[in-house]
C-alpha cells in the first residue's frame, strides 16, 4: 500500500485486516524548537472507544503534539506509538490507520470540493464504489451537496473546514487526529461535527482531539489532558477535573490548573 503527504493532508490508502487493538500511546514526549519546549514530557494512553481531548490555550503544546502523531515531525525525544508500532520507526504503517485534520489546513483552491474528495479517495487506493458511496455519504451528512461541484477557492471558511473534515475522514480510519475540528463551523454545524464524532467512537473507533474551547471538551470527551506550557496539569473526566481543584465546571477547572502552574 502507499501513502503521500499533500498540503499538509496525510493520504492513507485502503486498510484491510485492521489491528484490533486500537490504542494511541505516549510516552515522555518532549519536543523543541531552539531554545523553546513545546512539549514537556507529555505521557497519555487513549484507549478504544474513547474521545479523548487536549485542552490548553493557543501555544500550549496541542498541535505540535498531534503533528507528532502523525508522523508530521519528530521529537526531540521520548516515544509515540498508534496500536503498538512506534510512530518513528514506522510511519508508514501508522499513516495506513489514522486520518489527520490539521489546524489550518491546504486545500487545492482550482479543484471543486468533489474533485479534492476524488483525488484523495484515489490515492488512498478506495475501491471506486465505497469511494463513490462515502463521498455522497459525507456530502449529505456536512451539506456539501450544494457546493460540492464548486471551486474550492469560493468556499467560505466554514465550507473550507467542513471539505477539510470530510476529507480526513473519508477512507473510515479506526484512529482520527483533530487538531480543533470545530474551528471556523457554525454551532449547527459544529453540532453536526460532534454528533458524527460520538457515533463513530461508539463503532469501537477512536478520537484523540485538540481544542482551546472547555464548552467542546466537556460536552463531547471522555477524558481530557489539560496542558499549559507544553506540560499536562491536570488529566481526568471533566468531571473528575473540575472536583479535584473544588470548582463546578470544566471552564473553572481549566483556569484554575493553568494559573496554579504559572505561580
Amino acid at each position: 500500500m502507499r501513502h503521500a503527504i499533500f498540503s499538509g493532508t496525510i493520504l492513507i490508502s485502503h486498510v484491510e485486516n485492521e489491528p484490533s487493538v486500537i490504542m494511541i500511546e505516549i510516552q515522555e514526549l518532549f519536543k523543541t524548537f531552539g531554545n523553546v519546549k513545546a512539549v514537556d514530557g507529555i505521557s497519555l494512553k487513549v484507549n478504544k472507544g474513547e474521545i479523548f481531548g487536549i485542552l490548553g490555550t493557543n501555544g500550549a503544546g496541542k498541535t505540535t503534539t498531534m503533528k507528532i502523531l502523525a508522523c508530521l515531525l519528530k521529537p526531540t525525544s521520548g516515544k509515540a506509538f498508534i496500536n503498538g508500532i512506534n510512530v518513528m520507526e514506522k510511519p508508514i504503517e501508522v499513516k495506513k490507520i489514522i486520518g489527520y485534520l490539521p489546524e489550518m489546513p491546504s486545500l487545492f483552491e482550482k479543484l471543486t470540493g468533489r474533485e479534492f474528495l476524488y483525488m484523495l479517495g484515489t490515492l488512498r487506493k478506495m475501491d471506486i464504489d465505497i469511494l463513490n458511496k462515502r463521498v455522497d455519504k459525507f456530502a449529505d451528512i456536512l451539506e456539501l451537496d450544494g457546493s460540492l461541484d464548486m471551486e474550492i477557492g469560493t468556499y467560505s471558511k466554514g465550507m473550507r473546514q467542513r471539505i477539510s473534515f470530510a476529507s480526513s475522514i473519508l477512507h473510515e480510519p479506526p484512529i482520527l487526529i483533530l487538531d480543533e475540528p470545530t474551528s471556523g463551523l457554525d454551532p449547527r454545524f459544529a453540532r453536526l461535527v460532534k454528533q458524527w464524532i460520538k457515533g463513530y467512537v461508539d463503532n469501537g473507533n477512536i478520537v484523540l482531539m485538540s481544542t482551546h474551547v472547555t464548552e467542546i471538551a466537556e460536552s463531547l470527551c471522555h477524558r481530557i489532558a489539560i496542558i499549559h506550557d507544553g506540560k499536562i496539569v491536570g488529566m481526568g473526566t471533566p468531571t473528575d477535573l473540575y472536583r479535584e481543584v473544588g470548582v463546578e465546571n470544566l471552564e473553572e477547572a481549566f483556569v484554575k490548573l493553568v494559573e496554579q502552574r504559572r505561580e
